[in-house]
């Protein structure tokens, strides 16, 4: 029996890396739905028995119709190829109301596919595949510290572990035990990632065969002997931090115990800067043109960040940029910024040993740099100034 993990896919999390897309959506909104049915044509083709989302289905805890479209015609075709498909709540799905909540994904259509579940609550499930393999999956929804008795996060995080080793416990047969969850484990400090939250112990999964947490963004091993603990990490690269980041999904198959971690094929990210101090006002163009070709920017979402000296400011234009960019074959241009390098003025104090204010300026001025026509206005002005014409 196998079982293809998915991470976090937060769709609908755009943040400024898309566009429209000419039909009513964004490009980056695109992107994730193509990365999504990637995995899933990967459980369907290699006829994995279950799959299952570690939580954050959406960005935004209240989705649009569009986004929620999205993920009900992705379960469906779990659904029809008769893969046991679980989805499990995550804090960007979870909906306070009160004393209780409640989550968006209850609201999917997909919620009502005969193949497909959606938790809120803790809970074991045991499936069984055509072959009368067997496996219990542990599914562990997103917990906030309200759920537990505590007064802080640790005797809050040690009432999960507690939920963790009842559930385990609580488990008859001698089928193997996988968990999926949506927390961070505890490594030695609760302090870890604000210390707000309520962390799951790696020890309190002894029994299980691996354990695999959404919630962190970045894939990761944080076990390789029993339990096994990884970090799945989200689907998408959300931001110009992950610059580079690999992602994956796990496609765990019980009967060998294997995880195999499979790259998914995302878009790539270009955060680039450029140093264009000491050029000329009559060579900027140029040495914008050469500095972008001197990237590969094709496919990928890029942003730029340009450093000039204050004296060709005038000359940088983002529009042109911009095109320039999109003719290199960006996918799409997120942002083009200008930072300006004022120098700093010298202080010689030589200056001061000539006789008069004229010469004293003069001397000034030569000893700053500045373009020779810029400099020949700057003294004949100052001659009208000070009276030495």
């Amino acid at each position: 029996m196998r079982i293809v993990v998915c991470g976090d896919t937060h769709i609908g999390a755009v943040f400024g890396l898309g566009r429209s897309n000419g039909a009513g959506g964004n490009t980056r909104v695109d992107d994730y739905e193509k990365t999504l049915n990637y995995i899933i044509d990967h459980t369907i083709k290699t006829k994995a028995d279950v799959f299952v989302q570690t939580g954050d289905m959406f960005e935004q805890r209240d989705p649009s119709i569009e986004h929620m479209n999205i993920v009900d015609k992705a379960l469906k075709r779990l659904s029809n190829a008769n893969i046991a498909t679980f989805v499990i709540m995550g804090n960007h799905d979870y909906k306070k109301s009160g004393t209780s909540f409640t989550s968006s994904i209850v609201s999917l259509s997909a919620a009502e596919y005969p193949n497909v579940r959606m938790l809120l609550e803790p809970e074991v499930v045991e499936v069984c595949n055509a072959k009368n393999q067997k496996v219990n999956l542990i599914l562990l929804p997103y917990r906030d510290r309200k759920m537990y008795e505590g007064s802080n996060t640790k005797e809050q995080s040690e009432a999960y572990d507690s939920q963790v080793r009842e559930l385990i416990g609580s488990i008859s047969n001698d089928d193997p035990i996988v968990s999926v969850g949506h927390n961070f484990f505890y490594e030695g400090s609760y302090n870890d990632y604000g210390g707000t939250e309520v962390m799951a112990s790696p020890s309190a999964f002894k029994g299980c065969d691996i354990t695999m947490m959404g919630h962190l963004h970045q894939f990761r091993v944080l076990r390789k002997q029993a339990p096994v603990c990884v970090y799945t990490g989200s689907m998408e690269r959300s931001n110009f931090g992950d610059t580079g980041v690999d992602k994956y999904f796990i496609d765990y198959d019980i009967s060998n115990k294997k995880a195999k971690f499979c790259k998914i094929p995302v878009r790539d990210l270009l955060d680039a800067s450029v140093n264009l101090s000491g050029i000329d006002f009559s060579d900027i163009n140029d040495a914008i043109d050469n500095s972008l070709e001197e990237h590969d920017v094709k496919d990928k979402i890029v942003r730029f960040k340009f450093a000039v000296d204050e004296k060709v400011l005038p000359a940088m234009d983002k529009e042109l940029i911009q095109s320039a960019l999109y003719n290199l074959g960006a996918f799409h241009v997120s942002k083009i910024g200008i930072e300006t390098i004022v120098q700093r003025l010298v202080r010689d104090n030589s200056i001061l040993d000539h006789k008069d204010d004229f010469s004293m300026f003069k001397a000034f001025v030569d000893s700053q740099g500045i373009e020779k026509e810029y400099e020949k206005a700057l003294i004949k002005e100052a001659k009208i100034i000070m009276g030495e014409v």
